[in-house]
C-alpha cells in the first residue's frame, strides 16, 4: 500500500486494492484517450451563447457530486485522498486517480478478465446492488419484508427519486431535492444564469423549467414541464441534458419482483421504479448533421405498424405519430455524473426521457442525442486487425462506421416503440427485475434490424447499405470476454449472437471467420423480437430468466472470439479528457 495514501486516510480506510504493477499496466498500456474540445463548433456560437456555456459547464460540475454520492458514500472522500497523495508525488495515487476519473467512482470493471468482474480501487470499498440509494447494509430480504409490513411507505421507498436511510427501526425515503439540497440549488442558479445569457428563447425556457425541476422534484408537473420543454427543443445551438436513468440500481427491481412486494403493489395500485442516477451532458449542436438525422423520424409512424404483436398493446402505445421526437447531433463539451462513469464503454447516443417518465407516457415527446466525438473515436488500425482476424474476407468490406451510425439511429428510434407497460399496467422494467433493461436493449437492437429491412423495402436504403448495417452490427457484438448479468448491453449481445446463429442468420465457429446470411437477418430478428415483446407484456421475471438463460450460453466459439481479440492487444480503458470544460469552468 502507498504510505502517502495511508498517511492521509484515517485508519487506513482508503488502502489501495490494486498493486503498483496493475495500476501502471492499465494506465500505460491499456488506456487510450478521447478529447472533448470542439473549438470549431465553439467559434460558430453567438456571443450570448458563448456567455451561457460556462454556466452550463458549472452546473454539470456541481451535479457531478450528486452522482458520486448516489453511487458510493465514500466516492468524494476517496477522490480527495487520491488528489492529495498525487500532489505529494505518489505515483500509485496518480495512476489510481486516473482510473478513478475513468470510472467516476471507486469501482468499475476489469476489461481484460476472461469473465466480467469488478475492479475495485480500494479494499473494502464495494458497490452495493442498491448503490448508495439505500443503506449499505440493507439486503433484498430486509427491504422486501419491510415493505410488506409498511405498505404505506412502498411508493416512496421504491420511488425513482428518493434516497432511503435508517432512522431507528424505520426506513425513511427523502427526495433528491432534500438530500442534495445544496447541489440542486447551486445547479439551478447556474441554469438560471445561462437562461439569462442565451439568445435562444426556447432553450432559455427549458433551462428555467429544468432549474425548477432540480429543486422541486416531488412535483410531477414541474418534472413533466422540464422534460417536455427539453424534448421539444428545435434548432437550439446548445445542448444541456440532465439524464435521469435507472441502470445503476439493481436492488429496487429485484425487490419489486418479489411476489410478496408484487402483491403489495397490486393491492395499492402502485408502480415501483428503480432509482435514477444523475448524469449531465453539455454540448454544441451540429446543425448540418442534425438535418440529416431528423429525416428518419418521418418513417417512425409507418414502421410502427411493422412491429410484432402490435394489436396486443396498441391501446397503450397510442398513435406514435402524435409523440414528438427531436434529434440532435452534438459536439460534446462536458460529461459529468453518471455519464462520465466510463465503466464499460461510451454511449454513441441516448433516447430520453426513459419510458417511466411522465413526459413519455403522456406522449409529450422525447429527444435523441448523438455524440459526434464518440462515433469518430474508433481506432481504425486496431479495427482492421480485428476484421482480418475474425471476419470473412469477402464480407470485411461491409464493415462501415456510417452503417453503425444508421443502426444506432434505428436502435434509438425503436426504444420509442413496443409496449410501454405490462399487459396489466405495471412498469415493464421493474416487473422483469434484473432482466428488464437487458430485454429492452434487446428489443431496440432487433427492431433496428427490422427497420433496416423495412428501409430497403421502401427505397430508403439500398441492399448494399443493409448488408453493411447487418455485418457491422454483428461484428461489433463479437465478445472480448464473458460478461456478467449486470452488463445489460453485453449480455444482450451474447443472446443475439446465439439466437441468430441458431437461426442460421449468422455463421461463426471456433477457428473460423464471422459471416452473415443477409436474407435471414430480418426473419430471425422478427421471431426473437416477438418473444421479447411477449415477455415485456407478461412482466414475469421467471419467464424472462428462462428466456435469457436459454440464449446466454458461453461456448468455444465465443471464447475463441475473446481469445483472438486479446491477442490484438486493444486499449479498452478510455479516459475522457474535457479541456474546454476545464477552461470554461475556470474562467
Amino acid at each position: 500500500m502507498s504510505e502517502k495514501i495511508e498517511d492521509l486516510a484515517v485508519g487506513g480506510a482508503f488502502e489501495l486494492g490494486l498493486s503498483s504493477e496493475i495500476l501502471a499496466d492499465i494506465i500505460e498500456n491499456k488506456m487510450r484517450m478521447i478529447d472533448f474540445d470542439p473549438l470549431d463548433a465553439y467559434a460558430q456560437l453567438s456571443e450570448p451563447n458563448k456567455r451561457a456555456l460556462p454556466h452550463l459547464v458549472k452546473a454539470a460540475e456541481i451535479l457531478d457530486a450528486v452522482f458520486l454520492k448516489q453511487d458510493h458514500p465514500d466516492n468524494i472522500r476517496a477522490r480527495e485522498v487520491l488528489e492529495a497523495a498525487t500532489q505529494s508525488g505518489d505515483g500509485d495515487a496518480a495512476h489510481a486517480l486516473t482510473l478513478f476519473t475513468i470510472y467516476n467512482g471507486v469501482e468499475g470493471y476489469d476489461l481484460y478478465a476472461p469473465q466480467t468482474v469488478p475492479l475495485r480501487l480500494f479494499k473494502n470499498k464495494e458497490l452495493q446492488p442498491g448503490r448508495a440509494y439505500y443503506p449499505q447494509d440493507i439486503t433484498k430480504e430486509e427491504l422486501a419484508g419491510y415493505i410488506v409490513k409498511h405498505p404505506e411507505q412502498a411508493s416512496a421507498l421504491l420511488g425513482n427519486n428518493t434516497i432511503v436511510s435508517r432512522k431507528g427501526e424505520r426506513l425513511i425515503a427523502e427526495p433528491y431535492s432534500v438530500v442534495f439540497r445544496d447541489e440542486m440549488e447551486a445547479g439551478a442558479r447556474e441554469l438560471l444564469a445561462a437562461a439569462r445569457e442565451t439568445d435562444h428563447a426556447g432553450f432559455a425556457d427549458y433551462l428555467r423549467w429544468q432549474a425548477q425541476a432540480l429543486v422541486n422534484d416531488s412535483d410531477p408537473e414541474v418534472m413533466f414541464k422540464a422534460d417536455q420543454a427539453w424534448a421539444n427543443l428545435e434548432d437550439s445551438p446548445l445542448e444541456f441534458t440532465i439524464g435521469r436513468e435507472s441502470y445503476r440500481d439493481r436492488l429496487s427491481g429485484d425487490v419489486a419482483a418479489d411476489p410478496r412486494v408484487l402483491a403489495v403493489l397490486h393491492d395499492h395500485a402502485l408502480v415501483a421504479k428503480s432509482k435514477d442516477a444523475i448524469g449531465v451532458r453539455v454540448g454544441i449542436v451540429n446543425q448540418e448533421s442534425h438535418k440529416k438525422i431528423a429525416g428518419y423520424r418521418c418513417q417512425l409512424s409507418d414502421f410502427n405498424e411493422q412491429m410484432p404483436l402490435l394489436d396486443q398493446y396498441r391501446a397503450q402505445a397510442g398513435d406514435i405519430g402524435q409523440s414528438k421526437m427531436t434529434f440532435v447531433d452534438v459536439d460534446l463539451v462536458a460529461l459529468s455524473g453518471d455519464y462520465a462513469a466510463v465503466r464499460s464503454g461510451l454511449s454513441l447516443a441516448q433516447n430520453l426521457p426513459n419510458s417511466d417518465k411522465l413526459a413519455v407516457q403522456l406522449k409529450a415527446g422525447s429527444r435523441l442525442v448523438f455524440h459526434r466525438q464518440v462515433r469518430h473515436s474508433v481506432d481504425m488500425v486496431q479495427r482492421q486487425k480485428f476484421l482480418e482476424a475474425l471476419v470473412d474476407r469477402e464480407q470485411q468490406a461491409w464493415y462501415d462506421l456510417d452503417a453503425d451510425f444508421l443502426f444506432t439511429i434505428g436502435h434509438e428510434l425503436v426504444h420509442s416503440l413496443g409496449p410501454s407497460l405490462t399487459q396489466d399496467g405495471r412498469d415493464k422494467y421493474v416487473s422483469l427485475g434484473e432482466y428488464g433493461d437487458m430485454l429492452e436493449e434487446n428489443k431496440a437492437d432487433l427492431g433496428s434490424v427490422l427497420w433496416t429491412s423495412y428501409s430497403v423495402a421502401n427505397g430508403a436504403f439500398t441492399p448494399e447499405q443493409a448488408n453493411k448495417i447487418y455485418l457491422t452490427w454483428v461484428a461489433d457484438q463479437l465478445p472480448t470476454k464473458q460478461p456478467c448479468k449486470d452488463e445489460a448491453h453485453r449480455m444482450r449481445e451474447i443472446m443475439q449472437l446465439n439466437y441468430f446463429r441458431e437461426q442460421g442468420a449468422i455463421r461463426f465457429e471456433k477457428g473460423g471467420k464471422l459471416s452473415i446470411v443477409p436474407e435471414k437477418m430480418a426473419a430471425a430478428a422478427r421471431e426473437m423480437l416477438s418473444s421479447v415483446i411477449t415477455l415485456q407484456l407478461a412482466g414475469n421475471p421467471v419467464e424472462a430468466q428462462a428466456f435469457v438463460e436459454k440464449f446466454i450460453g458461453w461456448d468455444e466459439a465465443l471464447q475463441y472470439s475473446a481469445d483472438e481479440q486479446r491477442k490484438l492487444k486493444p486499449k479498452r480503458y478510455r479516459l475522457v479528457r474535457q479541456p474546454m470544460r476545464e477552461r470554461l469552468a475556470a474562467g
